[in-house]
């Protein structure tokens, strides 16, 4: 097999998820909730992460190769031991750490700053007046140059 470029990443089964129940076309079993699974960059087959790495990273269904990306530090396992997953699957997770206390601020605390708007905007340098003055008096000249043009071709040719 080539080289395979495509990233595919590891996403954990729940009861909601839309390839809960469905058959993993490497082994023919369903694929249940609590349990990684992987979607075929291509077909999106979804798969058992240990049948896409069994396949040598690729789809079963289509042959489409693609390299899981392991999540980094969830649950406290690092991402090498996912392979061993199904296998510490029935050991019972630990409890979670107590969540520490966060200090919320009175009602009748004084704001310390009020929200600023124009805080990031930046001023914008603008012709100077006598530049604005200048354009609009030759704005008016051209404007005037035509119409004496258009009434003198048509003084000439009888028109008016």
């Amino acid at each position: 097999m080539s080289e395979t470029t495509a990233a595919i990443s590891l996403r954990p089964t729940t009861a909601t998820s839309k390839w809960a129940g469905s058959s993993c076309p490497k082994c023919d079993k369903a694929i249940g909730a609590g349990e990684g699974a992987v979607l075929c960059p291509q077909c999106f087959t979804p798969h058992h992460a240990n049948c896409w790495r069994e396949n040598g990273n690729s789809c079963a269904k289509d042959g489409a190769g693609a390299r899981i990306l392991e999540p980094r530090g969830r649950a406290g396992a690092p991402a090498a031991a996912a392979p061993d997953a199904p296998a510490q699957a029935s050991v019972p997770a630990s409890a979670p750490a107590p969540v520490a206390a966060v200090a919320v601020p009175a009602a009748d605390a004084p704001l310390v700053e009020l929200a600023n708007p124009w805080k990031s905007a930046r001023v914008v340098q603008g012709p100077n007046e006598s530049e604005v003055f200048r354009r609009s008096v030759m704005s008016i000249v051209t404007l005037l140059a035509f119409w004496g043009f258009a009434v003198l071709v048509a003084a000439l040719l009888g028109v008016v």
